[in-house]
């Protein structure tokens, strides 16, 4: 008698669920190089004791789109961004992430790092930048230099910042922000698969107007199924009331 509710609740489990993940897509629309997350349903089909098969409702698992945002200027000599394949490797207490978020800047040591004050790695180590130097160059490989003002024009490189790539890039679990990390070895991405584009950074890949229609949708659907659950219920309160009348 109660399977009619357990299905629908399962269903509104799913749907529940999808609404965190739009409603969060949503308030990342403007974070730079933020990748859209999606959900993958299934129907999870249990045997009866009668050879009847109830069909309920799973949210299996959980995915990120990993298309490119488009590029937005920023004029910042620090923000860059990846045109192709690849991430940054962001050194974190807990050891590499990797983002595509090239939003960087300069701590109180010269270190280049994110907003959140996680060094950008070039060749394995720190990208440290004397300011002094002149004004930043970031070439399309990755390369960082400046142009001496002082004592002469000759030109000082900093490093080649690490834009890494993986075998699989579905196998990249999210971390905090627009964080990833993994369990694959990271490989050097070839120039020819990238190129660095300073002054601007990747936007977020969320497309607004689908995810509003999305929470439009999901929230019709939940409540539908409430409504159908609250019918559920009143006949049932019908059914036991005609077996057991009261007194």
């Amino acid at each position: 008698m109660e399977t009619p509710t357990y299905i629908v609740l399962s269903r509104q489990l799913g749907l529940s669920r999808q609404m965190d993940v739009v409603a969060n897509n949503l308030a990342n629309t403007n974070t730079p190089g933020f990748k859209a997350e999606g959900m993958v349903f299934s129907e999870y089909l249990i045997k009866a004791e009668k050879p009847v098969k109830l069909s309920y409702v799973q949210d299996l698992a959980s995915y990120r789109d990993l298309t490119e945002g488009s590029l937005q200027p920023t004029g910042n000599d620090l923000d860059i961004a990846i045109q192709g394949k690849g991430y940054f490797v962001i050194e974190t207490p807990d050891g590499p992430r990797y983002t595509r978020n090239g939003r960087f800047q300069l701590n109180a040591a010269g270190e280049v790092v994110t907003h959140e004050g996680q060094r950008v790695m070039a060749g394995g180590a720190p990208l440290i930048i004397n300011t002094d130097d002149g004004p930043i160059n970031i070439a399309g490989d990755g390369t960082v230099s400046a142009n001496r003002t002082q004592g002469g024009n000759t030109p000082v490189i900093y490093g080649k910042i690490d834009v890494v790539a993986f075998a699989d890039d579905r196998a990249l679990k999210p971390g905090s922000g627009t964080l990833f990390e993994s369990d694959q070895a990271p490989t050097q991405v070839d120039v020819a698969d990238f190129k660095v584009q300073q002054g601007m950074i990747e936007g977020s890949n969320v497309q607004s107007i689908r995810e509003m229609t999305s929470m439009i949708w999901v929230q019709r659907n939940y409540q539908a199924a409430q409504k159908f659950m609250e019918g559920e219920h009143e006949r049932m309160r019908r059914s036991i009331n005609y077996i057991i009348p009261s007194s």
